[in-house]
């Protein structure tokens, strides 16, 4: 019971007692007082009877003495008269039986009137001719008590209920701030540190609020020191300081996890720019212009980047930056490619530049399981190619043409998709995610990959339709339609208690209509949609942190949890998951990959999770791939690993009939 309503219970039981009892204390006065005046009233009568009767007592003149009585019995104000001689013998009685009125009985056996009778002498003369008793009737004084007690209990009860309202008013007033330390709590609780400015009068609430305003401002504090200090290190680790772009080692490590990425990203683009002009403004006009340089050509290739998905630059020599769009088809990249050389030309605009002949761009395509050196070495070539070509040129890389991959235009993409969508033929594939802790391998949720069937063994990965689909506007439809598959195997799971975690694209995070189709459709089913998690990229949710904390926000008021797919991969400040309440995130698997030999990876991943488990939020590792990887992991507080250490991804049906064997 809360603290309001036992102070109000015990108000009111106070008050409740308070004036029962002073009824009670009333009626046995107002008793006393009534038995008092029967007594008096009865031996008046008495009296007054003894005078009047004594004329006619020598002899008895029973007639007029019978009148007499008579008289005064019928008044109705007696029980009993009787007149006996002197001799003790009844000369004349008259009586009715006992009398309670209109009261109850359990009210007369409370509060009983003992009325004795009240005897006078009858004289003849100067003799005793007989005595008078008279008793009073009680009745007339029961119904008087009776409702003179029930207006008291009328009044004092509409007092209470009065006083009972004032006095709850003012407990709910005093406990006002009590309630606002409550929330305060809450948002502790939920990594949000307000501060109460309107401090209470009363001083033992007054110090309890400065106390809880002192816990908000340390924990606050406390969080924002150690988020700090993570993202200091990380910046240290792999941002470039001049740029503000990850650094050699950023790009190493990122394409060296998109290359060896078996279950999501397959194909991509490299593109190597380098700066002509670098050495030459660093000789004429300093190292200051020549950083302006190097900031402003990053500024310009991260315009351009703005609206691929799953792409990055990083500065990886003196002169050059190192660019990676994943999914990028050979058109676009070129496409890309003479679009950046002709922006290097607003370097000479900003005079930032002593020539035209500015920078050159190579390309080269790149598969998953290729080797990095490889692609970089393709891609140098292409390079020195396009340097010899003439000036602010690029070229490609072209392999010889036994290992040149398949092409599609970008067409028969668009045409490939829309049938996709329009037959429904999406394809689910699961691979299990598992605690860290111990070898018992116990599931924390099971991850839906969507492939495209294209007669091979895998399929097509998303990794390579998915980036092709946000360009044709497609990705919410796909998106929609790999939802609907994911329900429908919720329906024939429904015995199942396992959780689903499914990827939303960028473009389905911040699209209205899906999100509002989203959260209908689980709102239908809250028995299934408990076991729904729905993940989506961390730039993804920083391009727009409002409709993502509102998806999150949406989507726990429904049963469903939210977690943030390949975090850490950019440079952004972690401040905004205090505002997005997602039960967990996955560390990209750039900082897991080999993790068991970097100490660096191992210290940014430990500080990592320690800052988002003080905000009660899980820690997943993507791509674990090795036991000594998973040791290391676990040995640094994980929750949980990803991988194909833990599992491959494997077709619903298969992933069914395990489930159901074990």
């Amino acid at each position: 019971m809360s603290l309001y309503k036992q102070l109000s219970s015990g108000i009111l039981l106070v008050l409740l007692a308070a004036f029962l009892g002073t009824v009670v204390i009333s009626t046995q006065n107002l008793r006393s007082f009534m038995q008092d005046q029967l007594e008096s009233h009865a031996r008046d009568t008495a009296t007054s009877l003894g005078l009047s009767l004594s004329p006619h007592m020598s002899p008895p003149d029973i007639p007029v003495i019978t009148a007499m009585i008579g008289a005064v019995f019928d008044r109705g104000e007696y029980r009993r008269i009787v007149l006996t001689g002197t001799d003790g013998a009844t000369v004349l009685e008259k009586s009715v039986p006992p009398d309670n009125g209109s009261a109850p009985a359990w009210f007369v056996r409370a509060f009983p009137l003992e009325v004795p009778g009240k005897e006078a002498l009858v004289m003849s003369g100067w003799n005793q001719a007989g005595v008078i008793s008279v008793t009073s009737n009680t009745g007339r004084a029961y119904d008087r008590l009776w409702s003179t007690t029930l207006d008291n209990l009328a009044m004092y009860l509409a007092l209470a209920v009065l006083s009972l309202g004032l006095a709850t008013a003012a407990v709910r007033v005093l406990l006002r701030p009590l309630a606002r330390v409550k929330t305060q709590a809450d948002a502790i609780r939920n990594n949000s540190y307000m501060i109460q400015r309107h401090l209470p009068r009363t001083p033992e609430l007054r110090s309890v609020v400065q106390a809880m305003n002192l816990l908000s401002e340390k924990v606050g504090k406390i969080f924002s020191e150690q988020s700090a200090l993570t993202e200091r290190l990380r910046e240290q680790a792999y941002r470039d300081p001049v740029t503000g772009l990850g650094n050699r080692r950023y790009f190493d490590r990122q394409l060296a996890a998109l290359l060896d990425a078996r279950d999501e990203i397959t194909q991509g683009t490299l593109l190597v720019l380098e700066l002509r002009d670098l050495a030459r403004v660093n000789e004429r006009t300093g190292y200051t212009a020549g950083d302006m340089l190097l900031q402003r050509t990053g500024e310009l290739i991260q315009a351009q980047l703005a609206y691929l998905e799953n792409s990055f630059v990083a500065r990886i020599s003196g002169a050059a930056f190192g660019i990676v769009a994943s999914g990028l088809p050979p058109g676009s990249a070129d496409a890309l490619a003479a679009t950046l050389c002709r922006d290097l030309l607003q370097l000479r605009a900003d005079g930032l530049a002593t020539s035209n002949d500015i920078g050159h761009i190579g390309i080269a395509m790149w598969r998953h399981g290729k080797n990095p050196q490889d692609v970089l070495s393709e891609a140098d070539m292409a390079l020195r190619a396009a340097q010899a070509s003439g000036q602010n040129t690029w070229q490609r890389y072209q392999p010889v043409a036994a290992n040149q991959p398949d092409v599609h235009t970008m067409e028969s993409w668009r045409r490939r998709l829309r049938g996709v969508i329009d037959r429904g033929t999406i394809v689910l594939y699961l691979q299990p995610v598992c605690e860290a802790a111990g070898r018992s391998g116990t599931l924390l949720h099971r991850e839906v990959y969507a492939r495209i069937d294209d007669h091979s063994a895998h399929g097509v990965n998303a990794g390579i339709f998915m980036p092709l689909a946000e360009r044709f506007g497609l990705a919410s439809q796909l998106d929609k339609l790999t939802i609907t598959r994911l329900l429908e195997h919720l329906a024939r799971d429904a015995e199942g208690t396992a959780p689903f975690a499914i990827n939303l694209s960028s473009t389905s995070l911040h699209d209205t209509v899906f999100i509002q189709w989203l959260c209908s459709t689980l709102a239908q089913i809250p028995e299934q949609a408990p076991r729904v998690l729905i993940e989506f990229p961390e730039h993804a949710a920083l391009a727009n942190t409002r409709n993502a904390q509102s998806l999150v926000e949406r989507l726990k008021a429904l049963g469903c949890g939210c977690g943030i797919d390949h975090f850490g991969r950019g440079f952004a400040s972690f401040g905004y998951l205090r505002s997005m309440p997602v039960s967990y995130v996955k560390i990209d698997s750039s900082y897991i990959r080999d993790i068991n030999s970097n100490s660096d990876n191992q210290f940014f991943v430990q500080a990592l999770t320690d800052t988002l488990h003080s905000l009660d939020i899980r820690v997943i590792a993507q791509s674990v791939e090795s036991p000594a990887e998973r040791e290391t992991l676990a040995g640094l507080n994980i929750d949980g690993l990803q991988g194909h250490l833990t599992g491959r991804p494997e077709p619903v049906r298969s992933a069914e009939s395990k489930s159901q064997r074990s």
